[in-house]
């Protein structure tokens, strides 16, 4: 088992893929929007300086199209629309932030639609570190990103994510990748928001009981496993397919909180909930199991796919492998259609003190 994986900062599949295929991803953060709207209407907003909402992780920009309308009309309410507010995109260097762009200029559900003085931008650099000037930001979003570590701390052989291996060596060397990455998010956060500045993320969780995903990522494990059988894949390239990100309780994210503020920050709310499936909604009234897997192996594709050609990578048919994994995946999907028990982890920050 390899501790120091660099295949861990990975943005998703690019060309606008991710785009594409995040419609879980868009259902789940509809959990979340209220928190957000709360925030936006109770964050400090006197004076006549710029207002500044910054989307952590915001990948190739659909999905925070609507949470950033929402958190602008909110502070439009208050501030009025002469108000200039900046929105500050941030995500991997290698992210595909031209998709984004492309989106914020000609999506029809762009937030720039319909607005003005607002000034979205883009930065190139992980969350895990600092971003901003200290106290510049007003208000934050981040979602479905947190559960991606900052590096891959186990490399397991009995499964694609190392939370559902049998291997408790694994487990421990995630959990603690996970309070360290929870701590220096937390951390960097702290130092670029306002006083009375707040955060809302959104991420996977876990249940008390099972860890979630297993239906979809055993799908995946078990087709990467049996190319593996068939000699596609070498038990190595196996290995190197271990995709770094887990699910956290809601004690997870109150750990670093257990004696009071951490870093002059204050968790207002945190918990785990069970997640929406629309794609077994969508089964559900068209009864169509292709259109299911096909469904299923573009969201599976869009998250992990360039893990997977990293961890294919020295073969030279290796974007070839990648192609064959997930038409492999919507075939099995295809065959055993059923509802994907998921959780996502909410935690409401605000910024107190020093």
């Amino acid at each position: 088992m390899s501790t120091d994986i660099p295949v861990a900062n990975t943005a998703m599949e690019g060309g606008g893929y991710y785009n594409r295929n995040s419609n879980v991803q868009a259902a789940g953060i509809e959990l979340a929007l209220p928190f957000l709207m709360q925030a936006a209407s109770t964050i400090p907003a006197d004076g006549h300086a710029p207002l500044v909402v910054a989307d952590y992780g915001s990948s190739q920009g659909k999905n925070s199209m609507r949470p950033m309308r929402l958190a602008i009309e909110a502070l439009r309410a208050r501030v009025g629309d002469e108000r200039c507010i900046e929105v500050v995109h941030t995500d991997l260097p290698s992210n595909d932030f031209a998709s984004l762009f492309t989106t914020l200029h000609e999506d029809e559900t762009s937030y720039l639609a319909g607005q003005k003085n607002i000034f979205p931008s883009a930065v190139g650099r992980s969350y895990f570190e600092s971003i901003l000037p200290a106290g510049r930001m007003h208000l934050g979003w981040n979602s479905w990103t947190l559960h991606w570590m900052s590096r891959n701390p186990a490399e397991v052989s009995d499964h694609v994510l190392a939370a559902l291996s049998s291997s408790e060596i694994a487990h421990a060397a995630v959990r603690r990748q996970q309070a360290k990455d929870w701590t220096d998010f937390l951390a960097a956060r702290s130092g670029e928001m306002a006083q009375g500045a707040k955060l809302v993320s959104l991420s996977i969780g876990r249940g008390p009981d099972i860890h979630g995903w297993d239906w979809v990522f055993g799908e995946l494990w078990l087709e990467a496993a049996q190319m593996a059988n068939e000699g596609i894949l070498s038990p190595i390239e196996l290995m190197r397919f271990t995709i770094p990100a887990a699910g956290r309780l809601a004690d997870d994210l109150k750990a670093p909180f257990a004696d009071g503020p951490f870093c002059g920050l204050v968790l207002e709310h945190a918990e785990v909930k069970e997640a929406p499936d629309p794609l077994w909604d969508e089964y559900l009234e068209s009864g169509d199991a292709q259109q299911l897997g096909r469904r299923w192996a573009g969201m599976m594709r869009a998250v992990s796919a360039p893990v997977a050609a990293a961890a294919f990578a020295p073969r030279p048919d290796a974007a070839a492998l990648v192609d064959e994994l997930y038409r492999r995946v919507e075939t099995r999907i295809a065959a055993t259609p059923q509802k994907n028990v998921h959780f996502l982890a909410i935690a409401v920050l605000c910024k107190t003190g020093a």
